[in-house]
């Protein structure tokens, strides 16, 4: 199954992103070794991947303003084929992210601004045949993810655990350090999740089911940085679903490993060559 609408929801952001050896004690100052500023939040980093993969997508989630850090969102949506037209902008001001990556590659997230803003609803949700949701988001509109899947017949993905899971979820792609094993099998056994992928720098990934678990293995990439990468990994589980699942695990998780561990963009073809490296061993 390949999906062909898909509406990504959640944060939305200019990232400011900083690389350091390591992070500061108490007190302590440090340089970054080098810095940068791209266009972030979950929404927009899986979007941006979903429109490469030439699939019609669309952003939704936090309002933005119409300050220069929301121009500069704007612009890059419109620069990347990706739809907003049902973006809230605001007077209020844009939120922004700031990333501290460590000499190993490992991340730390300082994010701002979310609280007071306006959120967009789901109207027109059946529009779409895939969703994709960010752990951040849901704190805000909980209440309207309860019937959403039903209702709609959607395929709905989440990136992040961070809230309870009260409402059906066909997808979870969550860290190992989001969310405890026993957990996860929780929201498996009470078929709240239909599949998880519980991910990890370090350690081989695994997918949980009630059918049992898999360990998947990634390519032997050093991680250089891994902001991005499991959004990557999401993304492409909201854009071609899990109809072939083995295969598209494989994919979904080369996608993850070419982002963290390569500077390469994540093609098609390039997630295709990775996958073949890619292990799938039962538990």
């Amino acid at each position: 199954m390949s999906f062909k609408n898909i509406l990504c929801y959640g944060t939305l952001n200019p990232d400011l992103i900083y690389f350091v050896d390591e992070l500061p004690k108490k007190g302590d100052d440090i340089r970054s070794s080098n810095s940068s500023i791209r266009p972030g939040g979950t929404a927009i980093n899986c979007s941006e991947l979903i429109s490469l993969w030439n699939k019609s997508v669309h952003v939704r989630g936090n309002s933005i303003g119409s300050d220069p850090l929301g121009k500069y969102l704007v612009d890059y949506l419109k620069e990347n084929n990706i739809n907003f037209d049902d973006l809230i902008i605001s007077q209020s001001l844009t939120p922004t992210c700031s990333i501290f990556v460590d000499s190993s590659g490992e991340r730390t997230i300082v994010s701002s601004g979310y609280e007071g803003l306006e959120w967009s609803n789901f109207k027109n949700i059946n529009n779409f045949d895939s969703l994709i949701l960010d752990r951040y988001s849901v704190k805000f509109i909980n209440d309207e993810l309860k019937d959403l899947k039903e209702i709609n017949n959607l395929f709905v993905c989440q990136a992040g655990y961070e809230y309870e899971i009260d409402y059906k979820l066909d997808f979870l792609i969550v860290s190992k350090d989001e969310i405890s094993v026993s957990e996860a099998n929780n929201l498996i056994d009470s078929e709240i999740v239909e599949y998880i992928l519980l991910t990890s720098s370090s350690l081989p990934a695994r997918l949980i089911s009630l059918e049992g678990a898999i360990e998947i293995v990634p390519p032997d990439f050093k991680t250089i940085n891994s902001n991005g990468a499991g959004d990557a990994t999401a993304a492409y589980i909201a854009a071609f679903g899990v109809a072939d699942l083995i295969p598209n695990i494989k994919k979904a998780c080369a996608a993850g490993a070419i982002v963290a561990g390569t500077n390469d963009i994540p093609t098609i073809e390039k997630i295709e060559e990775i996958s073949q490296l890619v292990e799938v061993n039962p538990r």
